[in-house]
């Protein structure tokens, strides 16, 4: 079973996210348990449609369920995967993710507070929306640019924000990136440039898209 750069990014948020309520859970068991489960992250899931056994189970593997809202994506990303029935390999990339934005969540983090304008901070983010935009920013500031083009990571992330989060929380994510990617290119040119922020609450359902083209 070969899993694409998308999957793996996809899989690399879906693991960071589920590590924040159970620090314990090893990189391993967590992408197995995804693979093996991957049907159910299609599934629309509502509290009052779970037995007690099943959101047990969902509670167990750190999957937070809010009243009334779809568990992770209507859309499930991972359908063209053979059904898996025993641990698979982790590939060397996810690991890469997974890892690296772990050891580097400081300079990571404080990237992105960077560009957050107003209230906002990191700690008031969406943790879904969060995580999405720890693994665009591991891979804007880690990763060699020809293995992983900027513009790669940045459309990545915003293919993601679609599947995971909603209209306003996509735009404010490519917002973040934008500026992350225009600081890293100023910074290259040595050029001095003001840091650009920007402010969630300002950010209209209608606004114009900022995709990087």
């Amino acid at each position: 079973m070969k899993l694409g750069l998308s999957q793996i990014r996809e899989l690399a948020v879906l693991i960071s996210y589920e590590q924040e309520f159970n620090p314990q859970l090893s990189l391993e068991s967590a992408f197995n348990h995804i693979l093996q489960n991957h049907k159910k992250l299609g599934q629309k899931v509502n509290f009052e449609e779970l037995t007690e056994e099943e959101f047990i189970e969902y509670e167990n593997h750190a999957i937070k369920l809010k009243d009334s809202i779809e568990n992770f994506s209507a859309k499930n990303h991972f359908d063209k995967l053979l059904d898996v029935t025993e641990d698979v390999t982790v590939p060397a990339y996810l690991r890469t993710l997974v890892e690296g934005v772990k050891a580097n969540r400081f300079e990571i983090d404080q990237m992105i507070d960077n560009h957050i304008h107003g209230n906002w901070s990191v700690q008031r983010l969406e943790l879904v929306n969060l995580q999405i935009l720890r693994v665009a920013v591991f891979e804007l500031l880690f990763t060699d640019e020809e293995t992983v083009p900027r513009v790669v990571a940045v459309n990545e992330a915003i293919e993601l924000a679609k599947l995971y989060s909603d209209d306003r929380a996509r735009k404010f994510i490519n917002g973040i990136l934008s500026n992350v990617l225009a600081e890293l290119k100023a910074n290259a040119n040595g050029d001095v440039k003001p840091v650009e922020t920007v402010d969630i609450d300002t950010i209209e359902e209608g606004e114009t898209d900022l995709d990087s083209e």
